[in-house]
């Protein structure tokens, strides 16, 4: 049984009219029903929907890196309220400490809960100013062993250029770790594409809308933009 991280930014949880859209929220549960009989998930959020750090360059960078983080554990707990009220176990894990609010979690603790088939919801990154949500990420992926990120995008995979700018940028199909960081595509950081390399993690970008073609992928069809080794 594969071990899945789901990525997704807090701009993807975001419509025109809410910040956390219960019609992206019912998108990301119909996902997870879909992976959870054959698949450990975790998944790890952003908090651009609420507020964005890079954003406000007037404001101390700790100070605006901390209310962003302060941002992904809000839609921690959106997900989590939602998810468990569609019947779904749930626990969220974040490198801050919030008594009677948040329960803290060990590594082992988490490692056994996800094999309990519980959905593991990290928000807070990495507790550090100065690191992305990408960096969360590979943290939640090592903590639970896992050997597959999904990067949920609002584009169908990675392209050499924006394609909502340039209509004839081309899309990747496949992309080693090498060419991700040679060619300076901003899919994760350069830190987290290492990391993904080291451990054998490998990324799979495809559009948040198109999540029923996660099927698909594990059809051994093409599906968005799969990163991993030569």
């Amino acid at each position: 049984m594969s071990r899945i991280v789901l990525k997704i930014s807090g701009e993807a949880l975001k419509d025109k009219d809410e910040n956390v859209s219960s019609e992206k929220l019912k998108m990301l549960l119909n996902l997870v029903n879909i992976l959870k009989d054959n698949h450990e998930i975790a998944i790890v959020v952003g908090g651009g929907n609420f507020f964005r750090g890079r954003s406000h360059q007037d404001m101390d960078a700790v100070t605006a890196d901390t209310i962003g983080m302060l941002g992904t554990i809000m839609n921690a707990l959106y997900i989590k309220d939602y998810l468990t009220k569609n019947n779904l176990e749930c626990v969220i894990s974040t490198p801050f400490k919030f008594p009677n609010l948040i329960e803290e979690y060990s590594d082992a603790e988490l490692q056994k809960l996800s094999t309990e088939k519980k959905i593991v919801i990290f928000g807070g990154g990495i507790g550090k100013s100065g690191y992305s949500t990408d960096s969360g990420t590979i943290l939640a992926a090592t903590k639970l062993h896992s050997d597959l990120i999904i990067k949920l995008s609002n584009v169908d995979g990675v392209y050499n250029d924006d394609p909502h700018i340039n209509k004839n940028a081309l899309k990747y199909d496949y992309l080693t770790y090498e060419e991700v960081i040679k060619k300076d595509l901003k899919v994760m950081d350069a830190y987290a594409i290492k990391k993904c390399q080291e451990l054998n993690i490998k990324i799979l970008v495809m559009n948040f809308e198109d999540y029923l073609k996660v099927t698909d992928y594990f059809k051994g069809q093409k599906v968005g933009t799969l990163i991993g080794g030569n």
